[in-house]
């Protein structure tokens, strides 16, 4: 049987948080905490409990295109935002918090949290597959 430490990890996003702190492939999507709460498994599953029907706010960070997103769901109409940074920093996760508070970098609304995840497309990409592609740093 192999030990946790032989197995091999891929590396997605090198010295994310600092010098070695990177971002794995296992670590992409919801995490385990986020799984449990909703009872699933399936991304849909998990969204709709977490964002629908808590109402949490969502941040993260997609991968493929380097760039941070938020989902703002206080308020009416929903806001998807392109989150900002601060490229000064020099490792990309101190670069943004996740929060979903500033009024800017709307890439686009909806007035009932069910559409978003048919509607949503960042890129072309469904939101499962961008969810699926990035890493969640921030659900409150």
């Amino acid at each position: 049987m192999k030990k946790a430490r032989d197995i091999k990890r891929k590396v997605v996003v090198p010295n994310f948080y600092g010098e070695g702190k990177h971002i794995y492939e296992d670590q992409l999507g919801w995490q385990l905490q986020a799984k449990q709460e909703a009872g699933s498994v399936v991304s849909r599953e998990i969204f709709k409990f977490e964002v629908e029907r808590v109402g949490l706010n969502l941040g993260f960070y997609y991968v493929d295109d380097d760039t941070f997103y938020g989902i703002h769901r206080e308020q009416y109409p929903i806001d998807v935002k392109i989150l900002p940074r601060n490229r000064s920093e020099e490792y990309i996760g101190w670069q943004c918090n996740g929060d979903t508070h500033l009024d800017r970098g709307v890439i686009a609304s909806f007035d009932d949290e069910r559409d978003i995840w048919d509607n949503l497309k960042i890129n072309d990409h469904s939101l499962e597959d961008v969810l699926a592609r990035s890493y969640i740093l921030y659900l409150a």
